[in-house]
């Protein structure tokens, strides 16, 4: 009995723990410390996506604001005829030029979002001195309107409005956009 009472008040006074209760303690504090790295990473990464696709969203604003200002150079719509869908806009503009906006493959950007991607391309056609047997087109006279496209709509509604669809496309998402465009000029310049 004395042997019993001895270890009793040893192991009291020591005040120490045994290696299971240490080796308990730093596994629950191993386990906690993974919850956490995990919570962490995942907001991590969740913030990097939302930032992605707030990146993609501000250029698809921008690119529909592009596409705005160059169809309200217009004054009258070519092609699609009206109540009719084209992923080609033709109109004239007020120094009689034939202006386009249509998609053009961009190579590139397919290979690289293993997606069929398209750049909108707005080119001005002179009139004066273009040979229709050989139409030619002249890159000083395109600009690149908007990256990124998947399909683009252009619906004439009325005699000086243009419904556009379009949808735009990266590695992992798509995004989708629609409005109405308006010519700004709508008679003869003087």
């Amino acid at each position: 009995m004395k042997n019993r009472s001895d270890r009793i008040s040893l192991t009291a006074a020591s005040g120490g723990f045994t290696v299971l209760e240490l080796v308990v303690v730093v596994g629950i504090m191993a386990l906690l410390a993974a919850m956490v790295f995990g919570m962490f990473s995942t907001t991590s990464s969740n913030q990097q996506k939302v930032s992605t696709d707030l990146q993609m969203q501000a250029m698809i604003l921008n690119s529909q604001n592009r596409i705005v200002r160059a169809v309200r150079e217009g004054i009258d719509f070519i092609l699609p005829e009206l109540g009719e869908e084209s992923a080609a806009l033709f109109f004239a503009d007020s120094e009689n030029n034939i202006r386009v906006l249509y998609q053009q493959k961009d190579e590139e950007l397919s290979k690289r979002t293993g997606k069929t991607l398209y750049k909108l391309v707005h080119q001005k056609v002179e009139t004066k001195g273009f040979n229709s047997s050989s139409p030619a087109s002249d890159p000083k006279m395109s600009s690149t309107v908007a990256e990124y496209v998947k399909d683009i709509k252009f619906r004439v509604s009325s005699a000086n409005t243009v419904n556009v669809t379009a949808s735009f496309a990266t590695e992992r998402a798509e995004f989708q956009t629609m409005f109405e465009i308006g010519l700004q000029n709508s008679g003869v310049v003087e």
